[in-house]
């Protein structure tokens, strides 16, 4: 089947809900369709797949490209710049990040002239299984993302601060300057009514989080730069490209605040959002120091060399069996 630019498929995956969206490029507005599904247990495959059976029927069977955002509790990420760096280095950094700091996956963003190394601590093997159940379910090339990376997507260029409440017990915080994500941490949804969506542009220094790594410090310094984040602009609107999307009530399916997430990664499946990078969650193997080789030199045993046993030799011993023996 033929596909167009424009036609894709997104998934927010919770531990509560799945939602998902299908853009048609044949259609004014982009969106062909959108559902919504209660997900009873995550940890259960079988519900997992039923969850995602059901709405890709409500989607309308659909064959397009997938993409699947996901950002669990406990989940941050971080950017670092790039720009100029050769393969080789990148797969340095990748094998520093991962060895010092237990960072499991990257992304690389382009920003015109520069690129920036998105460093993503999450559960590694979660987001492969989410992406091997969502393709049991019968959607079709799925990859998997970071919900904050999908969401700055549908964000005007001016949103600096972002608030995103998924479920009851699922939220994230996000820094973000011209469409794209600087810094976001998982936080705690408690006394918020989910689904919602709180966006500010406030202007706040985009090098502010230059040099910190630790996720703890991270997650502190995010929540207090957001702390005053209230309902945020209503009149800002979340976009498709260069298609403003409706502002549906938010009882409808389709509200924003409801797909907002699903509709970054609908974008970056249908080719809507520059280029196509996918999350490297594969560990590198380049090391960052020889130090890190130990056994590369090893001392085995510190007792002497074996020696051979001393023999006669084999003429010794024909000539000793001809000559009689002295008694």
């Amino acid at each position: 089947m033929i596909f167009e630019r424009g036609d894709g498929v997104g998934l927010e995956i919770t531990r509560r809900e799945v939602r998902g969206v299908r853009l048609r490029a044949g259609r004014p507005d982009l969106l062909a369709a959108a559902s919504e599904v209660a997900l009873g247990d995550i940890d259960d495959d079988r519900r997992v797949v039923d969850a995602l059976v059901r709405l890709r029927a409500d989607l309308g069977t659909p064959d397009e490209p997938t993409r699947v955002a996901t950002f669990p509790p406990g989940s941050v990420l971080h950017r670092l710049d790039a720009t100029g760096s050769p393969a080789t280095e990148l797969t340095t950094l990748r094998s520093s990040l991962h060895h010092d700091g237990g960072v499991g996956s990257t992304v690389l963003l382009d920003d015109g002239p520069r690129r920036w190394l998105v460093a993503v601590r999450w559960d590694d093997t979660s987001a492969r299984r989410l992406e091997e159940l969502t393709e049991r379910a019968g959607f079709r090339d799925v990859t998997v993302e970071p919900s904050p990376i999908a969401l700055v997507r549908v964000l005007d260029e001016e949103v600096t601060r972002v608030r995103r409440d998924a479920t009851i017990d699922e939220a994230f915080e996000l820094l973000c300057r011209a469409g794209l994500p600087v810094a976001a941490a998982s936080v705690d949804a408690i006394g918020r009514m989910p689904p919602d969506l709180a966006i500010d542009a406030t202007t706040v220094p985009a090098d502010w989080f230059t040099g910190t790594t630790d996720p703890i410090e991270l997650t502190a310094e995010l929540h207090r730069l957001l702390s005053d984040l209230g309902a945020g602009d209503p009149d800002r609107r979340l976009h498709l490209s260069e298609v403003g999307y409706p502002p549906f009530p938010p009882h409808d399916l389709r509200a924003p605040q409801r797909q907002c997430v699903a509709l970054g990664a609908a974008l970056g499946a249908a080719g809507l959002a520059g280029r196509l990078r996918p999350v490297d969650m594969v560990a590198p193997t380049a090391v960052a120091s020889s130090v890190d080789r130990p056994w590369a030199v090893e001392r085995v045993s510190a007792l002497p060399p074996r020696r051979d046993p001393v023999t006669i030799g084999p003429i010794r011993r024909a000539l000793s069996r001809m000559l009689p023996r002295r008694r």
